[in-house]
């Protein structure tokens, strides 16, 4: 008898070293674990050892408070006695050199029945250590030896559970194999997948590793039985190639064109089940960004070898509206969209339309190429255009200027602002070398320059001419630019809490422009903005709108100053002049630029003594008025929204500002096409006396009238005090192309005299509570009982709300779970973002793929709305899952 002392020795851990009886000296180590772990949970162990194969290596085993008993030619009553009444607590190992004796010769049966029972041959010594309880195991675990190297056995042991059979652990060999932390048959087949693609690309030879380890350890046929069972991939000769194949043919087949599916039959996966289960292989695959250079890899090769754009190229796009498989079919949507765009622009669908770009914008090739995104973001401003010209097909008439300026502020400065996102958004296409939207990007110039430019200046020039306008530069019930500070600034002292208010002057911003940045501020929580207008000075450019913004009783040109304006005698030009105007109103003036440096307590302290603080910003001028840049006009609109938006987030924050008023000196015109000699304007008569000779305006004194030219005094159209006069090209005629053509300002247009007056308020903290918020759309099930009979069925989802003033759009993924959390189908990524009023436009079918064929009915499953952005659980709902049985006959 040895008893067993509590001193650890350490055994030296090489699988290549044995001893003399074979057993690898490692074993050591994990007979001490297996043991110490049946003592965790019982006083006595019994170890029966009939070969003697562990003889030497007992006097090597270091278990603390542990008492060997060698049972050679021991007396078992002896050691009975010792056990239960001499030595009641303490642990005994009893090690036999013999088998277990028959129950009716086993003296100790009684201990035996409530102690355990060690193993040390290869197959328990590996099952203790994988944790595994079932011994029935052991046959098997000793079939596989050869593939327990230290390195497979350690993966092997952070698969395993409890509850394994053959065919788990068959699994779970094959995944540690491949390199994967799961035995997920998704993640196997994306390690080889990538693999495969990292074989075709860089001739890497862990491909061939692989499938020759699986060979090696006869694991290979596991492989196929697996895709056979989970997928029903079957083919004589099976590869990974062949495999790919199948899955984007089965993909291709499901998600295509209906009636298009008879040439990918022989390819198609056999099975429902397996259909459903590849399908949302496939969705899982373009959603994990980390197999994403593997997906467009095969994605590529596929087209290549498929080319499905020829069999589609007569599909309707609706018909291909849930296909994501190859790029090709991306852009072949793309191409049948924008013919739909040049040959129906007058029949179509709206609502189909719009409900199959939301769509779009939400699978794959969107998510991961910028330039698809865009385009279908250009096709939707393109959509716009088209619409509001099919509302006005016959022109503009009003029959007075205010009735004019009131539809351009409600509705057509619309015109200008899809003109513009159109050209925004189609510019970032071009830059990448796509001519996709090239004959779109012609019909829509003509469309803007050529019809509405075109038709709203006719019009409007009617309008100014009838109403005699140069003569009485007044709009009924608008208020004019040269009182902003008087009747805008001012007034807002009247409220005793208001003790300082903040005016952005941003050069050039037009009215549409100035509607998205109100659109943008309106999604703040703490802040509220509300758009007006105003009726800009003419002629409309910079040193006359700026100076007509200031505080001031008279304004005026003075001889030998060229253009600059005097307010009250002094000079308007540059932001120190202005500022020293404003000091005799207890305001200063400030660029951008330098509000953007400031430090939190270093800008207010520089405010402090001041009611009023100008603010001059300067993007979108600063751009389109040179010749060099001017085709950047619209990249500078999008800038000037992004860096006003954090200006005034910045008033608000940092210096405590509660009222900001955003304005601008003139609005423009702007048309990527280049212009002509038609679009000049000649005068008859060459002007002396001028002042300002500009592309867009004259101001002089005594100028000669000319019957293609406004002429009037700017005494009548900006209130100065002095006899100039100007000369205005009539519609969007320029009198010259020095200095850029394309962008202009100066005339009497719509877009160069509807100045925006923006005001914002900082809301307090009650208030902002009150004020509705703008918040994502809410998704409830559109029936009260969800039942789904095919591994690929639909859902049917209804928006609550329209997208709108008060709601924005929602993006979840959605995918159905067991009752033990499993994802049991693909996940979905859905835009809720339909801003249509009636409720039965806003519902939603979203088609799910099931995976796997092992649903039954009485079991519990939930529909999962999840925050696409957060992952995050939004809306449960139970599911019944009734399939039919069409797997179980061939």
């Amino acid at each position: 008898m040895t008893k067993c002392g509590t001193r650890f020795l350490g055994v030296q851990a090489s699988s290549n070293i044995q001893n003399q009886h074979g057993i690898v000296t490692l074993q050591n180590q994990e007979i001490i674990a297996g043991l110490k772990a049946k003592f965790a949970e019982h006083r006595i162990v019994f170890w029966h050892d009939p070969d003697k194969r562990f003889l030497e290596e007992l006097g090597n085993l270091e278990l603390e408070n542990v008492t060997l008993l060698d049972m050679t030619d021991q007396s078992q009553l002896a050691i009975k006695k010792r056990i239960e009444i001499d030595e009641p607590e303490q642990q005994f190992l009893l090690w036999f050199p013999h088998d277990v004796p028959p129950k009716e010769f086993d003296w100790l049966l009684d201990i035996r029945l409530y102690s355990t029972e060690f193993h040390a041959d290869f197959a328990a010594i590996t099952l203790n250590t994988l944790g595994i309880p079932q011994l029935g195991l052991r046959e098997y675990i000793q079939r596989r030896k050869a593939f327990f190297s230290i390195k497979r056995l350690s993966s092997l042991k952070g698969l395993v559970t409890e509850q394994e059979n053959e065919a788990s652990l068959d699994k779970k060999m094959v995944a540690v194999i491949a390199g994967v932390k799961t035995a997920k048959t998704e993640e196997i087949l994306f390690s080889l997948i990538t693999q495969y693609v990292n074989q075709q690309k860089d001739d890497d030879s862990g491909l061939e590793n692989t499938l020759a380890m699986l060979k090696r350890h006869n694991l290979e046929g596991v492989l196929w039985d697996i895709l056979n069972q989970e997928m029903g991939y079957q083919a004589e000769y099976p590869s990974l190639e062949n495999l790919i194949l199948k899955l984007f043919c089965t993909d291709l087949s499901a998600q295509a064109d209906p009636q298009e599916r008879e040439w990918l039959e022989k390819n198609v996966l056999t099975t429902p089940s397996g259909r459903a289960s590849a399908l949302a292989f496939m969705v899982t695959w373009r959603a994990d960004r980390r197999y994403k250079e593997a997906y467009d890899y095969c994605a590529q090769q596929m087209q290549d070898a498929l080319r499905p754009e020829d069999q589609y190229r007569l599909s309707s796009p609706y018909d291909l509206h849930e296909c994501e498989t190859t790029q090709s079919i991306e852009q072949t949507i793309i191409h049948a969209l924008v013919t739909q765009l040049l040959e129906e622009s007058t029949t179509l669908d709206r609502e189909a339309f719009k409900k199959l770009l939301s769509e779009r914008q939400s699978k794959y090739w969107c998510q991961t190429r910028q330039e698809y995104y865009a385009i279908y973001d250009a096709l939707r401003q393109a959509e716009r255009l088209l619409n509001l010209r099919n509302r006005h097909i016959d022109g503009f008439h009003y029959q007075d200027s205010a009735t004019f300026w009131k539809a351009y502020c409600e509705e057509l400065f619309r015109f200008d602002q899809a003109y513009r996102l159109f050209n925004e958004y189609a510019l970032l296409v071009h830059s990448k070398g796509a001519m996709i939207l090239k004959s779109l990007d012609d019909y829509i110039e003509a469309l803007y320059s050529n019809w509405y430019l075109a038709e709203l200046s006719r019009s409007w020039n009617k309008v100014l001419e009838t109403e005699n306008r140069m003569q009485e530069w007044r709009i009924a019930g608008v208020p004019r630019q040269q009182n902003f500070y008087n009747e805008v600034v001012k007034p807002q002292f009247n409220n005793p809490q208001i003790k300082r208010v903040f005016v952005i002057i941003s050069d050039a911003l037009r009215y549409e422009v100035a509607e998205e940045l109100g659109n943008q501020i309106n999604t703040e929580k703490r802040f509220t903005a509300e758009l007006r207008s105003q009726l800009g000075v003419l002629p409309s450019y910079t040193q006359l709108g700026m100076a007509a913004l200031l505080p001031h009783d008279e304004m005026c040109y003075q001889a030998g100053n060229g253009d600059i304006v005097y307010a009250d005698g002094l000079s308007t030009s540059g932001t120190p002049n202005r500022d020293t105007i404003l000091k005799k109103y207890k305001g200063m003036a400030v660029k951008s630029d330098d509000v953007l440096k400031w430090k939190n307590q270093q800008g207010r302290d520089l405010i402090r003594n001041y009611n009023v603080v100008y603010i001059w910003h300067n993007t979108i001028d600063a751009m389109g008025d040179s010749a060099s840049t001017e085709e950047k006009t619209f990249e500078a609109c999008h800038n000037a929204v992004v860096e006003l938006k954090d200006l005034v987030t910045r008033v608000i924050n940092r210096l405590h500002g509660t009222r900001i008023i955003v304005t601008a000196d003139h609005g423009f015109l702007f048309q990527q096409q280049p212009l002509s000699g038609q679009d000049k304007t000649t005068l008859q008569i060459k002007p002396d006396n001028t002042i300002k000779n500009h592309k867009r305006f004259i101001i002089g004194r005594q100028l000669p009238a000319d019957d293609f030219c406004w002429k009037g005094k700017v005494a009548d159209t900006a209130g100065v005090s002095d006899n100039s006069e100007f000369l205005i090209p009539k519609g969007i005629q320029r009198f010259h192309f020095l200095g850029g053509a394309r962008f202009v300002h100066g005339g009497a247009m719509l877009q160069e005299v509807c100045v925006p007056v923006l005001q914002v308020k900082a809301l307090q903290k009650t208030a902002a509570e009150k004020h509705p918020q703008r918040r994502p759309v809410d998704i409830v099930s559109y029936r009260p009982l969800i039942k789904l009979v095919n591994n690929i069925d639909k859902v049917s989802l209804l928006q609550t709300h329209p997208v709108g003033e008060l709601y924005e759009a929602r993006t979840l993924n959605i995918f159905i779970v067991d009752n033990a959390n499993n994802v049991v189908s693909g996940k979905e990524r859905i835009c809720f973002d339909s801003d249509n009023n009636t409720m039965e436009k806003r519902v939603r079918d979203v088609t799910l793929k099931l995976i796997g064929a092992n649903f039954n009915r009485r079991n519990e499953y939930w529909l999962i709305l999840e925050d696409a952005q957060t992952e995050t659980g939004y809306q449960k709902y139970p599911v019944i899952i009734d399939l039919a049985f069409q797997d179980d006959f061939f």
